[in-house]
């Protein structure tokens, strides 16, 4: 999270503390997209969005949500529906889906975030306004520099006269001394029916541990990050089935879903891992840092066609909640025993080209029946030839269009849509000549 959001959390907070006669916590929740009036007329705009609960004197919970500027949106009934302010009565319906999908997802309160930059700066002997003011990267390498000054390193070799039982001693010790880590349980399923355990081939009960590189002696890692297995004796041993793929400049797109589906975003990825598994054939794990300098684990698949787009979700931590059902189901295996990212690439694809950046599991699920359709597309495909409004429909056109994409998924969405207008133009041609006579 940066400085900005934070101080915007710290105004509402106030502000409303003072309105409410109230000490309620305040959530930022993500960003979401509205349309605002202007001098040069209705313009889409971005802003961030932050919800605060209140419980009345019988117990019943209630949600109101402010963007940036501390105006309100809308609020959470008793009855679990969400009713728009009277400022924002007229907007479209996405505006209340917006505001249902972002308040299902994970979402930090101020009093957790104050609690972690603290921690975060005590623990690099710096002040909350230097880690406030630092980017992601210059963050990274503050973590990096202190995990340089470390005395101890987790070894994973031989230790010579070691029993058992002091070999997991010093790496327990030498492990919370370590700033940069993060522990994944690795017993929890990824998709309809394997575990991560499963996946990777290790014993159940392992923990899969993401580390600074500079953590691990004598590691030979190119990246900045290594991954680790602590079995459930205890012991720590490299993880081989891991091959580094990719560094702090991989040129892979990454695509990420949140826990529940309801956000699909492009991420920057700092370290990627091949999965070298019998069950999985294009797996990957991603490590990278988070908005609050944690580190940040992701499972998913590489597009098996060039290498360099990627489809990945969350995996649980202590700061990651599990993923959902319909998360794990969209990575489950197909016929072929793999998951088939190359449908799900070419739909989020599609939408970014008619410059769609709210997208959903739904916009990714690589189905061209579930999610949102462009009506922008609707309207080029009737500008083609008057004819085309004339003689069909919108649900007719719509129909041809996903045709015609089902029948040519290698083809970019603009001359499919050029296609699609090309041929109910045609077709109407004929019809109307045919009605003429």
């Amino acid at each position: 999270m940066n400085k900005k959001i934070s101080e915007a959390m710290q105004k509402i907070y106030n502000q409303k503390a003072t309105d409410f006669n109230t000490k309620n916590d305040i959530n930022f929740i993500g960003t979401m997209i509205y349309t605002e009036n202007t001098k040069t007329g209705k313009v889409p705009t971005i802003h961030d969005v932050f919800v605060m609960s209140f419980k009345d004197s019988k117990g019943n919970v209630t949600e109101t949500f402010f963007n940036e500027n501390g105006e309100c949106l809308g609020g959470r009934g008793i009855d679990g529906k969400i009713y728009p302010s009277t400022q924002f009565a007229e907007a479209d319906l996405s505006f209340l889906g917006q505001l249902e999908r972002l308040s299902n997802s994970h979402s930090i309160s101020l009093e957790e975030y104050d609690k972690n930059i603290e921690k975060i700066a005590k623990e690099l002997g710096l002040s909350k306004e230097d880690i406030h003011s630092m980017s992601e990267i210059e963050l990274e390498q503050k973590v990096g520099e202190k995990g340089k000054g470390e005395k101890d390193k987790i070894s994973l070799e031989e230790n010579d006269g070691q029993t058992t039982e002091e070999q997991v001693e010093q790496n327990e010790e030498t492990l919370d001394r370590i700033n940069a880590k993060e522990e994944i349980d690795m017993d929890k399923l990824v998709d309809d029916r394997h575990s991560l355990a499963d996946v990777l081939g290790v014993q159940a009960g392992s923990k899969l541990i993401a580390v600074y590189s500079d953590a691990i002696a004598n590691n030979t890692n190119s990246t900045r990050f290594s991954f680790i297995i602590q079995n459930p004796d205890g012991t720590l041993t490299p993880a081989n089935m891991l091959e580094q793929t990719g560094g702090i400049d991989s040129d892979k797109t990454v695509y990420e879903t949140n826990r529940d589906g309801s956000n699909v975003d492009k991420v920057n990825v700092k370290s990627s891992f091949k999965i070298n598994s019998p069950l999985i054939k294009n797996g990957i794990l991603n490590i990278r840092y988070g908005s609050m300098g944690y580190i940040e684990a992701n499972y998913g698949e590489v597009d098996p066609t060039d290498h360099h787009y990627a489809f990945t979700q969350k995996l649980e931590t202590d700061r990651d909640r599990y993923t959902t059902k319909e998360v794990r189901d969209e990575f489950s295996g197909r016929e072929d025993g793999t998951h088939n990212i190359e449908e799900d690439l070419n739909e989020i694809k599609m939408h970014e080209e008619v410059g769609c950046d709210n997208l959903t599991l739904k916009e990714a699920d690589g189905d061209l029946e579930t999610g949102h359709f462009h009506d922008s597309a609707i309207v080029e495909i009737k500008a083609y030839d008057p004819n085309i409004e004339e003689v069909f429909t919108d649900r007719e056109i719509e129909e041809r269009l996903h045709k015609m994409m089902d029948n040519h998924p290698e083809e970019s969405f603009d001359k499919v849509l050029n296609d699609t207008a090309r041929d109910l133009s045609e077709d109407a041609s004929h019809i109307r000549t045919r009605g003429e006579h």
